[in-house]
């Protein structure tokens, strides 16, 4: 928990439980640090002070409180005064503070005051197995969770106390943790001289459920497209899709997959729409909407072996099997024994010719969403 410094700084904060025990102090100290005079920075976005060495990032604006006077701008860090107040007869000042560039001038300008300029902040990461994250806790319903850590540390530590391994990485300042979740609640801090980072882990079921995002999806009239299984193509064989947040659309169309991303409130769109497609949003791992054409099967498979024996038994010449008929077979899974042949006739490396001019009519009858008219 942060709470404010209402309306005077002081260098320590005492720490009291009230009709609590003292071995609460073996979790926090009873004496806390305040505020610096020599120089103090806050986060700008969330208002926190900042840890002693806590990491500095570049581009990302901070508050500095201090007493008496301001250090001068640079070429790559800039000092904006804001206010100066005086209280109980001392002078403090609150300024902003930005680095633009990792060098020696700006890592020094920072290290005066006890802070660390990086390209590479601290953060630790849960990443498996399942878990929610909120705030300041992760909650799961495991034995062990594997936590990740980024950036220069020198410390990993538990409290209560349980086994953490550590596993080798290959790579420069990311370390990987297998911990021992005995308990349902753990304290994880990592750091360097003292606690930079840290999380709650909270075991208990997860059983919460979500709220699915509404999805946005019509054709060319702005109809809106209900998700299920259809035997109607939309208007224009195009779709047309609007998320809150970022995904992705995934096209299986007769067991080839296409997939395009999806940015937060753009409008994406799907066109080439035929039979035997399924298409499905995701927004991270979850299917948030789905939609499957398929042809009706009674008009599809009772003519099947009528269709199959006219091809078979065609007059005329054989031609080498053209390139278009690999496609033709993606395009009619929906009648198995047609599909059957046509592989053979691929692999014989011929066909006849009117038996193709058939194949080609049907294709286009299919995917034109128009009944199959004799040939």
């Amino acid at each position: 928990m942060y709470l404010p410094l209402w309306d005077h700084p002081y260098e320590t904060y005492t720490l009291h439980f009230e009709n609590g025990s003292n071995e609460l102090y073996k979790f926090w100290p009873s004496m806390v640090k305040g505020i610096n005079p020599r120089g103090t920075l806050f986060d700008k976005a969330s208002g926190r002070m900042l840890s002693n060495d806590a990491d500095v990032e570049i581009g990302k604006e901070y508050y500095l409180l201090k007493r008496s006077f301001l250090p001068h701008s640079s070429r790559t860090v800039k000092v904006t005064k804001l206010m100066q107040q005086r209280y109980g007869g001392e002078s403090w000042i609150l300024a902003s503070v930005i680095a633009s560039e990792f060098n020696e001038d700006a890592a020094r300008f920072f290290l005066d005051f006890h802070y660390r300029l990086t390209d590479k902040p601290i953060s630790l990461r849960p990443i498996w197995p399942l878990f929610v994250e909120g705030e300041s806790n992760i909650k799961h319903n495991q034995t062990t969770m594997y936590m990740l850590v980024e950036g220069n540390t020198t410390a990993f530590q538990t409290s209560p106390f349980t086994k953490v391994d550590p596993l080798h990485v290959k790579a420069e300042q990311l370390k990987l943790f297998k911990v021992k979740c005995s308990d349902r609640q753990h304290l994880i801090s990592v750091g360097r001289s003292q606690a930079l980072q840290y999380t709650y882990f909270w075991r208990e079921a997860l059983n919460q459920e979500g709220t699915c995002p509404e999805i946005s999806v019509t054709d060319f009239k702005d109809t809106v497209i209900q998700p299920g299984e259809t035997d109607v193509l939309p208007n224009k064989k195009t779709l047309l899709f609007k998320s809150p947040y970022d995904g992705e659309i995934v096209i299986n169309h007769a067991g080839r997959i296409d997939k395009r991303d999806i940015k937060a409130d753009e409008s994406a769109m799907i066109d080439g729409i035929t039979y035997d497609t399924s298409i499905h949003v995701m927004i991270g791992l979850d299917v948030v909407w789905q939609i499957e054409f398929k042809r009706q099967v009674s008009d599809v498979s009772s003519n099947e072996m009528e269709i199959l024996d006219e091809l078979i038994h065609m007059p005329g010449p054989s031609i080498p099997v053209p390139h278009a008929l690999s496609n033709i077979l993606l395009g009619m899974s929906c009648y198995p024994q047609v599909c059957l042949w046509i592989r053979r006739c691929i692999k014989k490396g011929s066909i006849k010719e009117q038996s193709y001019r058939k194949l080609q009519h049907m294709y286009r009858s299919m995917h034109m969403n128009q009944p199959i008219r004799p040939y």
